[in-house]
């Protein structure tokens, strides 16, 4: 059950790594990059800058839960 998960999660991951690097050669800076400054108000209101922010928490939730699962090996 637990690799099934894994597997899910990976997926996910891929889907939205590829979604996260169509911003970052949009507006030429990494995730990272721009969710600092999104948070610190840098970067205003853009429906773009929204979604782009999802996608980035998304990710990550993603990616922790991987390695959470990864440990219940």
């Amino acid at each position: 059950m637990l690799d099934y998960k894994i597997k899910n999660y990976e997926e996910d991951i891929k889907r939205l790594d590829k979604e996260l690097k169509m911003f970052e050669r949009r507006y030429g800076m990494k995730s990272s990059a721009f969710f600092k400054k999104f948070n610190e108000g840098k970067l205003g209101d853009d429906m773009d800058f929204i979604e782009w922010s999802s996608l980035y928490q998304m990710y990550n939730r993603l990616v922790g839960k991987k390695v959470e699962l990864e440990g219940k090996k």
